[in-house]
């Protein structure tokens, strides 16, 4: 398997992972008093946007080396 498919593949089981974590916290959270809750909710949103960061790390990834193994094969 390519090099960065390995890598793309790893980003995406991170993200995957750290949206289940904050999903577990989130769920965990609804007893706490409202400036707790609202830093919960803070570090949720900042969980999410590293999230995607890291899904889309790995779509460019995957289109990267679509792209290399097609330069390849070119005559």
């Amino acid at each position: 398997m390519n090099r960065l498919v390995r890598i793309a593949l790893t980003l995406f089981a991170s993200s995957t992972i750290l949206i289940f974590l904050i999903q577990q916290r989130l769920k965990e959270a609804e007893g706490m008093a409202e400036e707790a809750l609202r830093n919960e909710t803070q570090m949720a949103a900042i969980g999410v946007i590293i999230a995607g960061a890291l899904a889309a790390g790995g779509f460019i990834l995957i289109i990267v080396a679509l792209a290399r193994s097609r330069k390849n094969k070119l005559p």
